[in-house]
């Protein structure tokens, strides 16, 4: 599991709020990964600008965080993979919910989680990130 940071220090600063004023954050509901599975989150900048993007996979705590900037046409993904979750964090059918957001500097922006077997990279299930109203 990548050691996950908290928002402040990869923002480089304790002010977060203040730090994405007028950012747009975006996410889905919960999906349940079980051993032999991994989450990608990807995103792909389709404007004509740079975004800065943060982007976390959560259970409680954070299980992956984030920090990158896109160029106009540029994507990036980010793995979790089931087998590096701590143990305690599944219930006892050796199941963990998660959910997945990220939050950007422009609207120019879009993202995905998939959930897929490591054995045989069949994917189980795509789901576009949503703009949340904040």
């Amino acid at each position: 599991m990548k050691k996950g940071k908290h928002m402040d220090e990869i923002l480089g600063t304790v002010d977060l709020p203040q730090a994405t004023v007028g950012w747009t954050a975006w996410g889905t509901g919960t999906v349940g990964i079980t051993k032999g599975e991994t989450l990608r989150l990807c995103t792909v900048n389709v404007g004509h600008i740079l975004i800065n993007v943060l982007c976390g996979v959560w259970q409680n705590p954070p299980l992956m965080q984030d920090s990158f900037t896109l160029q106009p046409g540029e994507s990036k993904c980010c793995d979790v993979k089931a087998d590096d979750i701590p143990k305690e964090l599944f219930d006892k059918t050796g199941r963990a919910q998660v959910r997945a957001f990220i939050q950007t500097s422009d609207r120019a922006i879009r993202a995905n989680l998939e959930l897929f077997d490591n054995k045989t990279g069949k994917t189980s299930i795509v789901l576009p990130l949503q703009e949340l109203g904040c």
